[in-house]
């Protein structure tokens, strides 16, 4: 198990330095492998890159890059010691500590600087670690490293710590600013080994997982049609794409059109952008659209009609191997993106189904929703091949599936057909593929939180923990993907479709521009897959 640890200030100006290489050094001392990382400032990323990122709505990409570069030192070491911002002079370093440690799934060492001949309670408000890091950020607490420490001070100390919940790790004397050797003088033998011998299940970060999906994306290189070729946010989210190297996209557009979009968004095209007229290449598959519809009666004149539609021509490049994917849906119904693959792609030879996941990217960790777009009302047969799929998926994506089988019940609190069809849901999977960890029926907070997880559900293994959550019909997981989506502020990447042969992924129509690179970028993995 790989720890990571963040150094954060209790307050302004408080010296982190010295205090995470005293700690790489007794730690190392112990025989592990310890490395220091420090994300911000002369050694880590400008804090002039940073400020231009957040003003111009980039941070994500600069939480991404972090991420990258920290995965790599973690790969290679047993514990990393994050060092914090202690520069008091950057106002925004409050915001920048919640994203990283989101992002980094780090536990807080929080530092503080103890002036002496301060009451237990000054003391106690002192070290609250809701006064300088939100709560909000659902942060784990590793301790608190005490700097300042006076002869007399300890039992203080310790009655502080415990008022605030907190494990003292150091305390440390030499005033404010101590050497390396005081630091480790000061740190205390048992609380370690007790915070280092802690296995703490890794939430994936939605940096995380965005630097996931555009690493898997970039070694594919697939090339990614967009039959929505002119519209704004799809203009804009290919040349990103291209640009970040997430794929190759292909516009399918007249090329004046998409030139008339990127000038209304004052973008300059790229040159290796590639934009392809669909009346030009919609003849070059007339044929094989007829041959593969003559069963059902198409004639070339039929083929030629259902060729007037981008989304058509697209399909058909995907299926002909022109493309290794396609993405659209934002200004189309799911029906106009989906019915095309359907006819012409097919389903994969070993499923049954064709269903939808939503890549849910909250605050500190990535859950994944199904199915929120195919399948209106799925019998029990279907909603466990669903939730098979859904598994598999996260699988897939690095999120550690468990399986929650939601419904408006918990356990055998309920009764009634729609809970007897999540029952009869979940003990198929159990039958069918013993290797997935699944739970339910379950109403959605004691999937979620442990602490309602506890009275509903003290014996489940997946309440309170769940990452995959299948909900029991389209209406219910609609309404509640758009409801999260909406009211957290969150990005949500999908629907991604499962069980096609070849990847083709609907939009939203009230996608934003990230939610379109994404999807990009999912699509371009699943092509990698395939």
């Amino acid at each position: 198990m790989r720890h990571a640890y963040i150094l954060l200030p209790a307050a302004e100006g408080v010296p982190l330095g010295n205090v995470a290489d005293g700690i790489v050094e007794i730690l190392s001392k112990r025989g592990l492998q310890v490395a220091k990382f420090i994300p911000f400032g002369e050694k880590g990323i400008p804090f002039a890159e940073i400020r231009n990122s957040i003003v111009s709505g980039h941070s994500q990409v600069i939480m991404e890059l972090l991420v990258d570069k920290f995965s790599r030192v973690l790969a290679k070491h047993d514990a990393v010691i994050v060092e914090g911002i202690s520069t008091p002079d950057i106002f925004y370093k409050k915001e920048l500590h919640r994203m990283l440690t989101s992002a980094l799934d780090a536990d807080i060492i929080l530092v503080a600087s103890i002036k002496n001949g301060k009451s237990t309670e000054e003391i106690t408000s002192e070290i609250s670690v809701e006064k300088y890091f939100h709560k909000g950020a659902n942060a784990f607490m590793a301790g608190s490293v005490f700097l300042n420490v006076s002869e007399d001070s300890e039992d203080v100390l310790r009655a502080a710590c415990k008022n605030s919940d907190l494990t003292a790790l150091a305390f440390v004397h030499g005033g404010e600013n101590p050497g390396i050797e005081s630091v480790m003088e000061g740190i205390q033998e048992e609380p370690w080994e007790h915070i280092l011998s802690k296995n703490r299940e890794h939430r994936m970060s939605p940096p995380e997982f965005r630097n996931f999906l555009i690493k898997k994306a970039q070694k594919t290189k697939a090339r990614i049609v967009l039959p929505e070729g002119a519209e704004p946010r799809t203009v804009r989210a290919a040349i990103l794409a291209l640009q970040r190297q997430i794929a190759i996209p292909i516009l399918l557009a007249k090329r004046e059109d998409v030139e008339k979009t990127a000038a209304s968004l004052y973008m300059n095209l790229p040159s290796g952008l590639e934009i392809i007229a669909p009346d030009n290449i919609a003849p070059k598959y007339v044929s094989l659209l007829t041959e593969l519809r003559k069963h059902k009666g198409m004639t070339e004149e039929d083929a030629k009609k259902r060729l007037k539609d981008p989304i058509w021509v697209g399909t058909m490049m995907v299926k002909a191997g022109d493309a290794e994917g396609l993405v659209s849906g934002a200004i189309h119904s799911t029906a106009e993106t989906v019915r095309p693959a359907l006819t012409i792609i097919k389903p994969h030879a070993e499923t049954s189904i064709i269903s939808s996941v939503f890549f849910m990217c909250l605050p500190t960790q990535v859950l994944v929703y199904g199915d929120c777009a195919i399948n209106p009302n799925p019998n029990a047969n279907e909603l466990a091949q669903i939730a098979i799929q859904c598994a598999d998926t996260a699988s897939k994506f690095g999120i550690v599936p468990r399986v929650a089988m939601l419904s408006y019940s918990t356990g055998e609190s309920g009764k009634g057909e729609d809970v007897n069809k999540v029952k009869e849901a979940t003990q198929k999977v159990k039958e069918l593929r013993p290797d997935i960890e699944i739970d339910g029926p379950m109403q959605y907070d004691a999937a979620i939180m442990e602490s309602v997880a506890r009275t509903k559900a003290p014996n489940s293994h997946i309440a309170g923990r769940a990452t995959v959550f299948v909900f029991p019909d389209l209406n219910t997981g609609n309404t509640t993907y758009k409801a999260v989506q909406r009211s957290a502020n969150i990005v949500s990447i999908g629907p991604m479709l499962q069980g096609l042969a070849k990847p083709v992924n609907d939009l939203s129509r009230g996608a934003l521009v990230d939610d379109i690179v994404y999807t990009i970028a999912i699509t371009a993995v699943q092509a990698g897959m395939n």
